[in-house]
Parts: C-alpha cells; structure tokens; sequence
C-alpha cells in the first residue's frame, strides 16, 4: 500500500492558489524593484524623520 497526500487533503485546501509574486508576474523592464513598504516618491510628512536608528546610539 502507498501513501497518498492528496488522499488526506481536504477539498478546500486542494483548491488554494499557490502564492505567485508579483515581481516574477511582472512583464516590463525594471532596474529596482520597491519592497511592498516602500514609496518611490518619499516621504509625504513635511518633516524629516530618522527612518533607521543610528546602530552606534548610546542611551
């Protein structure tokens, strides 16, 4: 007797889409690509905020 996975999935786990990204869909030419948290045009706050603490800070 051999085992079969698809034999203990459930109908609805069968059915799922498999994550596809969006960076491997992608039909254009590109030389950066943004993260999904990122903004291309900046921050729209007027002021300047640190995005990243200085690593070498000391309380």
């Amino acid at each position: 007797m051999s085992f079969n996975l698809q034999n203990l999935l459930r109908e609805n786990i069968k059915s799922l889409t498999p994550y596809s990204s969006a960076r491997d869909e992608f039909q254009g030419e590109a030389s950066v690509f943004l993260d999904a948290n990122e903004n291309a045009y900046g921050s729209p706050l007027s002021e300047n905020y640190n995005r990243y603490p200085d690593p070498l800070q000391f309380a």
